[in-house]
């Protein structure tokens, strides 16, 4: 298989998406962009840079030389000694397309900026919409938040293991009330600040794989408008460290 259509399929399945679905996002006729990758035809520049804008990756992804890295195993190891290899592989793979989709890693301090000298206005987005989760305003009958995009290198989505809103919406309707609440009245807070609001939270719950979640990160909430006026609310998250 030649590099890009490894890249483009590798994409795919990080992003938990059919060659109709991603067609269908981007933009792209099913039928050639189908056709393409199944039979390894070339894939014209247009193609690509409507798969980076409609996945929201950096066009680097595609230009680089390398398509993932690779470990290899002792030749000697047993079977589950492989089978530990070949699992480290792939999620060796994943974080370095991570990294690769964003072109490049982004600080607090980028975010800060952006918001700052755009005084709120979702405009020249494209560095950081890798890096962050957008929601409309919370729900305050439900009482939950409403997430409506998920990007793909966001804290979220890395440690839900989501790759969109919905499944990150279901996510969060798992988490208790009280979670959910404090969510909720966070995202309130920054839509009444009118600003950036900077805290430490902490999480401690059960993922929809059964698996238990316990971390503490940095969180900025931030409002931000549509050019009609909509506002939406961001999120931008860092690690600090893992439960």
């Amino acid at each position: 298989m030649a590099l890009i259509h490894e890249k483009i399929a590798a994409l795919l399945e990080d992003m938990n998406l059919s060659n109709r679905q991603a067609a269908l996002k981007c933009g792209i006729p099913y039928g050639t962009f189908n056709s393409a990758l199944k039979h390894e035809r070339e894939i014209g520049w247009s193609t690509l840079d409507a798969l980076a804008r409609g996945l929201g990756v950096s066009f680097h992804y595609f230009s680089s030389e390398t398509a993932g890295l690779e470990l290899l195993p002792d030749i000697r190891a047993d079977a589950a000694a492989v089978k530990a290899f070949e699992i480290l592989n792939t999620r060796l793979q994943a974080a370095a397309r991570t990294r690769q989709y964003s072109g490049c890693d982004v600080s607090l301090q980028d975010f800060l900026d952006w918001w700052f000298a755009n005084s709120g206005r979702l405009e020249g987005f494209d560095r950081l919409q890798h890096a962050v989760d957008m929601f409309n305003p919370p729900d305050a009958e439900q009482n939950r938040i409403q997430p409506i995009r998920s990007g793909p290198a966001s804290l979220a989505s890395i440690c839900f293991e989501v790759s969109d809103s919905n499944q990150l919406r279901s996510t969060l309707n798992g988490f208790s009330d009280k979670v959910n609440a404090d969510l909720v009245m966070a995202h309130s807070e920054a839509i009444s600040r009118g600003e950036p609001v900077i805290t430490h939270p902490s999480l401690d719950v059960k993922l929809l794989n059964g698996r238990r979640f316990t971390r503490q990160y940095r969180r900025v909430l931030a409002p931000v408008y549509l050019p009609d006026g909509k506002l939406l609310v961001v999120n931008f998250s860092q690690d600090i460290k893992t439960g």
